[in-house]
């Protein structure tokens, strides 16, 4: 009879096994997260959203099948666990902005981008940056691909509408 390892309170131990390489799925696409965070909390917090993302994969790693479940559910975590970033600051940090201080384009984007909605820039960023396709980003989020293709349009018009607005802006200034 084998013998199953036991706390030092005579449980026994369970371990669920391991359906992919945790290490090896942490390693390509940690840099990757990192950016998705970023672009909705600001590079100031978007390692320790990554982190908490993959911390929650890792606990959850013997109930994940495959990468791509994987990478849907740590998404769909780290958007999560920045809303809540968000919410208990009340309020939202404009992202640091090393190469932008002299292009007046980069930064109007940037201050437009800050100005859409966690949720709008998530996809905004995946659509953009990450180029997924819309059945990644409903992924996600776990909604539909038609809510991704319509969430993607909507945020689009919003960031055209800022991005407008901040050119009549300067031109009326003297």
């Amino acid at each position: 009879m084998r013998k199953f390892p036991t706390t030092k309170f005579g449980r026994k131990e369970q371990r669920m096994p391991e359906l992919f390489d945790f290490d090896a799925f942490l390693a390509a696409g940690i840099a990757k997260l990192t950016g998705y965070c970023a672009a909705i909390v600001g590079p100031a917090d978007a390692e320790d959203v990554a982190q908490e993302a993959y911390l929650s994969l890792w606990r959850t790693r013997g109930t994940i099948p495959n990468e791509a479940a994987a990478s849907s559910y740590l998404y769909r975590a780290a958007y999560h666990i920045a809303l809540d970033l968000i919410k208990s600051r009340r309020r939202m940090r404009i992202p640091d902005r090393p190469a932008a201080e002299s292009d007046a384009l980069s930064e109007k984007m940037v201050n437009a981008l800050c100005a859409l909605s966690p949720e709008d820039r998530a996809i905004v960023y995946g659509r953009v940056v990450d180029e997924c396709g819309y059945g990644e980003l409903a992924a996600r989020f776990g909604k539909s691909e038609a809510w991704a293709r319509k969430r993607y349009s909507l945020a689009r018009k919003r960031l055209a509408s800022l991005l407008a607005s901040a050119k009549d802006k300067k031109e009326e200034i003297p």
